[in-house]
C-alpha cells in the first residue's frame, strides 16, 4: 500500500517518543497515562494519517476533473432498476470519503423520496474513518492478500447497499422514477493546486479532529479502563504448610494488568453488552471497541491501542497490531466477523445528525440506526459462522 512506508516511519517515532517518556516520568500510572492513553490511544489514530491523505487526493482528482458525472451518466440506466436516478452515484461516491458531506450533496437529487433513500445508502459506503480499522486488521492478519480482502469488504458493503436499495424502493418509496438525463460536465485537467488544497484542509479537520475529539476520548476511555483501582487486600496461593500469605493493600494498589483491567467501569459496561455480541465472537473489549465507534469510527483503533495494550514493559512496540496478535481472542473467523460488523453498522452520530436534517424527521434517522445494527449483526453472525467451518 503507498502509505505503509509514511505510516511505519509515524509509529517509528511514536515508539521513540515512548521511549523518551519513560526516561522522564517515573514508572507508575502516570507514565502509563502518557504512553498508553495519550501516545499509543492517539497516535494508533495518527498513523493512518497517509492513508486518508492518499484517498481524498485520488477523489479530489476525480471530482475536479468532471469524471464523476460521467460515471453518473454511465450509470444511470443501471441505478433506475435499484430504484434511484444517476444523480445519486455522486453523493454515494463521495461517501467513501466522508458520509456528512455526501448527505449533504444529496440536495441535487430533484425527487424527495430518492434523495432520503439516497441518505440511507450513503452509511454503506465505507468512509474514510473506516479505512484504519481495515488497514489495521487485513494488514495484521491477512499479510499476504490483503487488497483481496479489502476488496471482498467493500463488495460486501456495495451489495448490502444494493440489496437495501432494492427492498426500501418496494416497501416504502413506491413512486414514478424521474428519467430525466444526468447533467453531465465536460472532462477537463484538474488543477493540481486545488487539490492539494482541499486534500490538505481534508488532513487538516482529520488532524484537528485527533487532537481535539479523539484525545479527549482516548484520555476518558483510558481512565474508565484503569479505575476503580483495587485497594483491597488479595489473597496469594495457599503455602505448603497450608496458611496463605495476604499481601498489604499498599501492594494490591497496582494489581497486575489482566486482573485490574477486568475489574474496571469500562470491563463491568463491556461485560454487560457482551452476550448481545457473543454469538458474532466478539468478547467484552471488541463490543467496547464497537460502542465508542458509534460516536466516530476513528475512536475503534483508539480503543483498541488502550484495551490491548501490553503494559509499560513494551515500550517500544507502539503497533497495536502485534498486540491483537498476542491476546490470542483475534482469530480469523472473529477478525473477519468484526470487519464486516464495523463496515456495516450505525454511521458515526454526525452522519445521523445530517440525515435528520436533510429529511426533515427523525424517523429516517433512527431507522437508519436500528436497520443497520441489525443487518451488520445478521451478516457478521454468517460470516462468523462460516468461517468458523474453515479455520479453527
Amino acid at each position: 500500500m503507498l502509505g505503509r512506508y509514511p505510516q511505519e516511519g509515524i509509529l517509528w517515532l511514536l515508539e521513540r517518543l515512548n521511549l523518551f517518556l519513560a526516561t522522564i516520568i517515573p514508572q507508575g500510572m502516570l507514565l502509563d497515562f502518557m504512553t498508553n492513553g495519550v501516545v499509543n490511544g492517539v497516535g494508533s489514530v495518527l498513523a493512518f494519517l497517509p492513508n486518508i491523505l492518499i484517498l481524498f487526493f485520488f477523489m479530489y482528482i476525480f471530482e475536479e476533473s468532471g469524471y464523476l458525472t460521467h460515471v453518473a451518466a454511465l450509470l444511470d440506466n443501471l441505478m433506475h432498476k435499484i430504484g434511484l436516478h444517476g444523480n445519486s452515484v455522486v453523493p454515494l461516491l463521495m461517501g467513501f470519503g466522508c458520509n456528512v458531506p455526501a448527505i449533504l450533496a444529496t440536495k441535487f437529487i430533484p425527487e424527495f423520496k430518492r434523495r432520503v433513500l439516497t441518505m440511507l445508502l450513503i452509511p454503506f459506503m465505507s468512509c474514510s474513518a473506516r479505512l484504519p480499522i481495515l488497514v489495521l486488521l487485513v494488514g495484521t492478519f491477512f499479510p499476504q492478500n490483503p487488497i483481496i480482502i479489502i476488496f471482498g469488504l467493500y463488495g460486501i458493503s456495495i451489495l448490502m447497499a444494493i440489496l437495501t436499495a432494492i427492498l426500501l424502493d418496494k416497501l416504502f418509496f413506491k413512486t414514478e422514477l424521474d428519467l430525466t438525463p444526468v447533467e453531465v460536465l465536460p472532462l477537463q485537467k484538474p488543477k493540481m493546486k486545488k487539490v492539494l488544497l482541499l486534500t490538505w484542509d481534508a488532513g487538516y479537520e482529520y488532524l484537528k479532529k485527533i487532537g481535539t475529539v479523539v484525545l479527549i476520548a482516548m484520555m476518558v476511555i483510558w481512565f474508565l479502563s484503569n479505575f476503580p483501582q483495587n485497594n483491597s487486600s488479595v489473597e496469594v496461593e495457599p503455602q505448603p504448610n497450608g496458611a496463605t500469605i495476604e499481601l498489604p493493600s499498599s501492594a494490591a494498589v497496582l494489581p497486575p494488568p489482566s486482573y485490574h483491567q477486568d475489574n474496571t467501569y469500562l470491563a463491568r459496561f463491556g461485560r454487560f453488552i457482551e452476550p448481545a455480541l457473543r454469538p458474532l465472537g466478539f468478547d467484552w473489549k471488541m463490543s467496547v471497541c464497537l460502542v465508542t465507534g458509534l460516536a466516530a469510527k476513528e475512536f475503534i483503533v483508539g480503543t483498541m491501542a488502550i484495551l490491548y495494550h501490553s503494559g509499560e514493559d513494551d515500550l517500544e512496540n507502539s503497533h497495536i497490531g502485534t498486540h491483537l496478535k498476542n491476546t490470542g481472542a483475534f482469530t480469523i473467523p472473529v477478525v473477519l466477523s468484526f470487519l464486516v460488523f464495523a463496515m456495516l453498522y450505525m454511521p458515526c452520530i454526525a452522519t445521523i445528525y445530517t440525515i435528520k436534517k436533510e429529511s426533515g424527521s427523525w424517523k429516517w434517522a433512527l431507522f437508519s440506526v436500528g436497520y443497520s445494527i441489525a443487518l451488520a449483526w445478521g451478516a457478521a453472525f454468517v460470516v462468523f459462522r462460516g468461517a468458523s467451518m474453515f479455520f479453527s
